[in-house]
């Protein structure tokens, strides 16, 4: 896929990795959807696109909310796409505590979040997507959804798990929709808060600690799935200090 001229939904996109992931599209010149719950994140994203001389649009939407993910793609199609689909936002939501203890609708939000949204708005974005030809999603999961070990928020590590045999399910979908579905599984990335994580930890913590991945190595891992229109039902491993790798789904 030419990412020039094509219009790319990034959620998430008001800061963080999707912010870098809604720069590095529109470098390649493509017309961004910068979307995120925070109305003046996604406005200054947006905004700073086209002071650099890109093109852009923002929506301000709650993913977990149905009117949310109507708008983004109303918008999407009032710019003549979409034809990419970026689904980066995510996390812990607003919880304070963690399954077992985390209320059901705690946990359950996390779960919508993470996984749910992706799936509902992946869905929203199919049939305009082959209206127009075809197009390419790409999700964003996590190692919290490939380890075996304990972790602390076993519903996060649960939904990324599920994104990811959910891209994985979808490796035809080009023979029905002309739809390519990818994914980038990052380790921990090189953000502000991971520097703050670092900094509060005893040096022998840090000494454990793993490479932080820069940012903008999951928005080339992104862009990579873009363009190569061999690739579909992928998983893309990035682990800090080493060369990005496939999964193995065979």
């Amino acid at each position: 896929m030419d990412i020039r001229d094509r219009v790319a939904i990034v959620t998430g996109a008001g800061a963080g990795t999707g912010r870098v992931i809604a720069e590095h599209l529109a470098g390649f010149g493509a017309v961004v959807v910068a979307t995120d719950v925070d109305k003046e994140s996604a406005m200054t994203v947006s905004d700073g696109i086209r002071k650099n001389g890109g093109r852009s649009s923002f929506v301000a939407a709650d993913l977990l909310d149905d009117a949310g993910l109507d708008a983004i793609v109303l918008c999407a199609q009032r710019l003549s796409g979409p034809h990419i689909l970026v689904n980066n936002a995510g996390g812990w939501g607003n919880a304070e505590q963690a399954f077992p203890d985390a209320t059901p609708d705690q946990w359950r939000a996390v779960l919508e979040l993470n996984l749910g949204a992706p799936m509902a708005l992946t869905q929203r974005c199919l049939p305009p997507m082959a209206r127009l030809g075809g197009g390419a999603v790409v999700n964003i999961a996590s190692s919290a959804g490939r380890g075996g070990g304990p972790y602390a928020s076993p519903e996060y590590g649960a939904a990324k798990a599920g994104l990811i045999r959910f891209t994985t399910s979808l490796a035809d979908l080009p023979t029905t929709h002309n739809v390519r579905v990818n994914c980038v599984v990052p380790n921990w990335i090189g953000l502000d808060r991971a520097y703050a994580q670092l900094a509060a930890m005893t040096a022998a913590q840090r000494a454990e600690a793993p490479p932080l991945i820069p940012p903008e190595d999951v928005a080339a891992a992104v862009t990579d799935f873009m363009v190569d229109e061999s690739l579909t039902g992928r998983v893309a491993i990035l682990e800090g200090g080493q060369p990005r790798t496939l999964l193995d789904v065979s």
